[in-house]
């Protein structure tokens, strides 16, 4: 059965970095923000605030919502079965940290989840940093200051 699949994420900025999971093996890792699938009868906001106690193991504030992604598998990964396309509506939201900690303590990190790092926002593009389209919308969310929502379709 094919079923779309809501997700949230967690856009967490402090002194020009955005908060980040290193995700993977050693050998072939990505970079992703915090965040992950919407339950049942659970609001996007509090998905928010869950997905950063699971994965981070800190208190956020949900902020306003950022942006609309998608990710439908069948545009992006060839040679893929049918029963293991996706579709994925990603809801990103910007969030604040209650306190900024020294070390984060996740309290139920994902299996592929290896580090939490602060990386710098000018030198995203310079890591493998997952979608890589978002890159220039933190990059101009920051220096603008001027956060519209905006869906940007379907990228991987």
């Amino acid at each position: 059965m094919n079923r779309i699949r809501s997700s949230v994420k967690a856009l967490i900025i402090h002194d020009h970095h955005v908060l980040s999971i290193k995700k993977g093996n050693e050998d072939e890792a990505k970079y992703v923000i915090p965040g992950g699938g919407q339950d049942f009868n659970e609001t996007l906001s509090d998905a928010v605030i869950r997905e950063c106690l699971e994965e981070l193991g800190v208190q956020v504030k949900v902020g306003p919502l950022l942006w609309v992604r998608e990710f439908i598998s069948k545009n992006h990964v060839e040679n893929q079965k049918d029963e293991d396309r996706i579709h994925i509506v990603e809801h990103i939201f910007e969030a604040f940290l209650e306190k900024v900690p020294k070390h984060f303590h996740p309290l139920s990190p994902d299996s592929t989840q290896l580090e939490i790092e602060w990386l710098p926002i000018d030198r995203l593009s310079d890591y493998n940093y997952y979608p890589k389209e978002i890159i220039p919308l933190i990059k101009e969310m920051v220096h603008s200051k001027d956060s519209k929502l905006t869906y940007v379709g379907d990228i991987n």
